[in-house]
């Protein structure tokens, strides 16, 4: 194998600081990892950093969510073709497509940009992942929607993963094994874009919290919490914490919920609420959508409508279940932390 240099280049908020957005850390830094321990080099650049002075040396590029709004974005992709760079594009979110589809994401659903605009942003997403003939999306329906919209390209599921260094620390530091409080749920939003998701299990929690007052809610995160559960007494609300801070703040809970809003946006969505409640020693208790179902029945409850939420939060596992599960969940982070899509599509092998 010939050791190969990587440059994971990536759109994102954190132009200065990409380690900040959690998309960021799993898409380029996680993935990254897993590579240099292959014996490969990586090197990881926000998109504002890398279009500032583009590096043409590298000889695969990863494309976190490209778009066509860079001045530059055409020149410096036809520029690494004509060297004949190896290129690639990654998704991990349904951001292209046609005007339906803009109008049924989280983004306009939650007022965190306008109809105008996210039609605008999903038609320059789309206009980027044209220009590529290798792409990695992080579930099978993302994967699909790709397909759909650029057929000639070759097209690999990437899963998102947490790499060995973060499971080997919390392992040493018995982060899943930490006692915690039984009885314990934890809703952990990492942003505003959730307020459509959190009605989906509003009347199970209520009535779960109405009715067992030994039970307690930990809401994390900047989402709209309806009134009807802000008031109970046993509902704590607290902003949203550092990624680092994380685990530690999950093992106050002994169950995290993960519920979202039936939409062909979140049918692509990930498993990252999973991965999060794996490493911390959390059951998980999620809407099905695809990427959950793929993992298996094993590692987590799926809720499809009310019943079946306030039957898995009113039944909270024994000890001997919940260790048990917890062991398997960590074996399952130790076993799928590998990144075979980027190794083939990189021809990294």
């Amino acid at each position: 194998m010939r050791r190969k240099t990587i440059c994971f280049i990536s759109e994102t908020g954190q132009g200065d600081r990409p380690l900040n957005d959690p998309s960021v850390r799993y898409r380029a830094y996680h993935p990254a990892e897993a590579l240099l321990n292959a014996g490969h080099f990586c090197t990881i650049y926000s998109a504002s950093q890398f279009y500032k002075n583009p590096c043409f040396d590298y000889d695969v590029y990863i494309f976190h969510r490209p778009n066509m709004a860079r001045a530059t974005f055409r020149q410096v992709v036809t520029g690494l073709r004509r060297l004949k760079r190896t290129l690639i594009a990654d998704y991990d979110d349904l951001i292209f497509g046609n005007e339906e589809l803009a109008l049924d994401s989280s983004a306009v659903k939650n007022r965190t940009l306008t109809p105008e605009r996210a039609i605008d942003a999903f038609a320059s997403n789309l206009e980027g992942l044209i220009f590529f003939d290798k792409v990695t999306a992080s579930t099978a329906p993302l994967a699909d929607r790709v397909r759909e919209y650029n057929p000639d390209a070759q097209v690999m599921v990437a899963p998102n993963i947490v790499s060995k260094s973060v499971i080997s620390f919390h392992e040493s530091l018995g982060t899943p094994l930490r006692k915690r409080p039984s009885c314990t749920i934890g809703y952990f939003a990492g942003t505003k874009s959730h307020d459509r998701d959190f009605p989906v299990v509003e009347a199970a929690l209520h009535r779960v919290l109405s009715e067992n007052r030994d039970s307690k809610l930990m809401i994390v995160g900047p989402v709209a919490v309806p009134r009807s559960i802000a008031s109970l007494p046993n509902v704590s609300i607290a902003p949203v914490v550092n990624y680092l801070r994380l685990p530690g703040l999950m093992t106050k809970c002994d169950t995290v919920i993960a519920p979202l809003e039936d939409s062909a946006f979140n049918a692509c969505k990930s498993r990252v609420k999973f991965l999060e409640a794996a490493l911390s020693g959390c059951r998980l208790v999620a809407s099905p959508i695809p990427d959950m179902q793929a993992i298996g029945p094993n590692h987590l409850t799926l809720a499809a409508d009310l019943d079946a939420w306030y039957e898995a939060l009113s039944e909270p596992l024994n000890s001997t279940t919940q260790r048990a599960l917890i062991a398997r969940n960590f074996t399952f982070l130790k076993e799928n932390s590998t990144v075979e899509s980027y190794i083939a599509l990189g021809e990294l092998q």
